[in-house]
Formats: structure tokens, sequence, C-alpha cells
């Protein structure tokens, strides 16, 4: 689910899709066909514990919860849509997105 308020359905992607939207995210890799994989390292405890705090609230926020690792100043991120038959979804692609501009405000 993409939103607990809206309720919008998660829209399966094809190859074709999941390949041209990775495009856009170049820190995203797919893994086993059925994930998408990202290792953030940030400099230290206390940033990597702010951003995995921002991206768990993100993801409750919008029903979409994400396997998420944390060990110092890294974070193991896996995202796929439990919804659809453990595939990946558009709504991969939107949290993936909106992860990438959380890394990058805590990357400066």
């Amino acid at each position: 689910m993409y939103n607990k308020i809206l309720k919008v359905k998660p829209s399966l992607l094809s190859k074709t899709e999941l390949a041209e939207k990775l495009l856009e995210l170049p820190k995203w890799r797919a893994h086993e066909g059925h994930l998408i994989r990202q290792t953030i390292e940030v400099k230290d405890f206390e940033i990597c514990h702010s951003l995995f705090n921002n991206i768990a609230m993100r993801s409750h926020l919008w029903g979409h919860h994400p396997r998420i690792t944390m060990n110092y100043n890294k974070l193991d991120l896996t995202l796929t849509t439990h919804d659809i038959g453990t595939q990946i979804s558009d709504i991969d692609i939107k949290l993936a997105k909106r992860i990438d501009t959380y890394v990058e405000r805590y990357s400066k």
C-alpha cells in the first residue's frame, strides 16, 4: 500500500519499466529479480541512526516496509512489494527516490 490514507494499490513493473526507472536511480540495483537494493555509508553512527529513522517513518506512513540493516555508519536497504507477490512495484521506486533525497540531505 503506497499511502495509508489514500490506499493506493501498487503497480507491478515489467523488466523494461524497471530498467528505465533504475536509470534515474543509479545507486539502486535490481537483485534476484524481485528486489532493489542499495548500501549507504554516512559519516558516523548518529547520522546513520537519524537517516534510519527518517526512512523508517516515511516507510511506515506509506504503509511500505523495507528491510533495513544498520551497522555503525552503513545502511543496507532492500525494497520489494509483498502485496503483489514479492515483486518490484512503482511504490518501491517512489520510496527509493524519497530515500535518495534523505541520503543527499544527510551526506552534506
